[in-house]
């Protein structure tokens, strides 16, 4: 048995690593009656056994006991690539598909029959979480055979294809339609895919609006509430005048923004939450293994409330960064309700006051 270890989503063991120590196909593993062999792949930064590099594109024999190491510092634990009984970790269970979800430390890992994922549940970028969805589209258009059907002389055959990535995202792709289409009046370039949270306005052609609950019944509907900036200080002046009341309660608001990010980090979710809502536990790094055929699918990042439904709803643009991560969220968030500055991993309880606009809150 072979299995190949990087960063492409084609590998069996794909690892995402925010530091990129890891290639794209850096590694693979043999095992053979019992003992294991490694072959580094003429890998960017190297594969170590017990700290010395070893020759690429060589079969080398291993031990279990050998550290051995991606570039010179990313662990990889070789029993672990075969290994899919880890039932004292597992977060939760998809019982259709026998997918497991676990959490090691500020890894998440994914397992779906032969196929594993492991991730920073923090930094892991929306990007490439993406790049291992395969969740079905809906194709709209005038041809019969569309999933959504629309009679509309400006709408192409094939117009384009959607799907819902959580209740409050989709990702949409213009199929070289003749008229366009239009997110928030700004025309997608054809056979790319857009990430919008769904307080976008979806057009095709010059008329033609679309209403996304039509498509999706379960999505919700961001409401902005893009919050403005402090009135400008005359010189000389500081802005440290008595806080408003609007500002304590949004200061309060805080405090569960503060308790889901620590809940992330203590593990401390419901196994059941975790997995059927996608909520607080892997937040913008879950996705769950649906696929019947054993692909990857139903991306599941987190319901309308949390630290993305606050941030989505804080954004001017109804359109997602790819390189949006977790920690992105929560650090735009968790910040001073007067001057936006954030506060930081710095504990609810403790903050009296912004140090950079001193508005006092308690």
């Amino acid at each position: 048995m072979v299995k190949t270890i990087g960063r492409d989503p084609s590998c069996d063991f794909v690892i995402f690593d925010p530091k990129n120590r890891v290639s794209r196909k850096h590694l693979e593993i043999h095992k053979k009656d019992g003992a294991f062999y490694i072959k580094d792949l003429n890998s960017l930064n190297g594969s170590y056994i017990n700290g010395k590099k070893i020759k690429e594109s060589s079969l080398i024999k291993i031990n279990l006991n050998d550290k051995v190491t991606l570039s010179v510092d990313y662990p990889l634990e070789i029993n672990s690539v075969f290994d899919n009984d880890d039932a004292t970790r597992i977060l939760a269970t998809n019982k259709d598909h026998n997918a497991t979800v676990l959490i090691d430390n500020d890894k998440a890992i994914f397992r779906d029959k032969d196929k594993t994922i492991v991730f920073d549940k923090n930094k892991t970028q929306l990007g490439d979480i993406l790049q291992m969805d395969t969740s079905a589209f809906i194709t709209v258009g005038r041809n019969p055979d569309n999933k959504i059907v629309i009679n509309n002389s400006n709408i192409s055959r094939y117009q384009c294809k959607m799907r819902l990535l959580t209740p409050v995202m989709f990702e949409l792709e213009d199929l070289n339609s003749t008229n366009g289409s239009f997110v928030d009046n700004t025309k997608l370039e054809p056979n790319k895919r857009y990430q919008f949270d769904s307080s976008a306005r979806v057009r095709f052609g010059n008329d033609f609006n679309l209403n996304l609950k039509s498509i999706f019944p379960n999505i919700e509907i961001i409401q902005k509430s893009v919050p403005t900036k402090p009135p400008q200080q005359p010189s000389g002046s500081n802005n440290n005048g008595p806080v408003s009341k609007s500002e304590l309660k949004s200061f309060n608001e805080l405090e569960e923004v503060w308790k889901e990010y620590i809940n992330r980090q203590n593990q401390a979710n419901n196994a059941a939450m975790g997995y059927g809502i996608g909520g607080t536990v892997l937040g913008l790094a879950a996705v769950a293994f649906t696929g019947a055929t054993g692909g990857v699918g139903g991306l599941l990042l987190m319901g309308g409330g949390g630290i993305l439904g606050r941030y989505l709803g804080q954004q001017k643009s109804s359109q997602i960064r790819n390189d949006l991560t977790y920690e992105d969220a929560f650090l735009e968030v968790y910040s001073c309700p007067r001057c936006k500055e954030s506060f930081q991993k710095k504990a609810w309880i403790t903050i009296r006051e912004c140090f950079k606009c001193k508005c006092k809150f308690r």
